[in-house]
């Protein structure tokens, strides 16, 4: 059975809580559930290839559970939540904010 948890899992219980809620649920997500996705989770859904029924078979590899589950719990951190900002500014046109790190660093304080 895949597990979808990335890198430094024990970070889950012991840093910011915008980490935890990425990791977990993109852990739920890509839980095998009868009647969603042709049963198959998000990561799945993103790297198979399908047939006119839209019912894949699974054929992910544990790496790239691991790979996945590391970028998605990376995007909880504080340098992840900044890239987030920033590609959000973006596409609303907005110039992007340089104290992006600032703010970040005063909300731990």
């Amino acid at each position: 059975m895949i597990k979808h948890v990335g890198n430094c899992p024990e970070r889950r219980n012991i840093w910011n809580p915008e980490e935890v809620v990425y990791a977990d649920e993109w852990e739920k997500v890509n839980q095998n559930q009868p009647g969603t996705n042709g049963r198959l989770g998000y990561l799945e859904m993103l790297l198979n290839q399908f047939d006119d029924s839209h019912i894949g078979v699974s054929s992910i590899s544990q790496r790239d559970a691991f790979v996945a589950a590391t970028i998605i719990q990376w995007l909880g951190t504080n340098i992840g939540q900044c890239f987030i900002e920033q590609c959000e500014q973006k596409i609303r046109g907005t110039k992007p904010e340089f104290e992006c790190a600032q703010k970040m660093a005063q909300k731990l304080k």
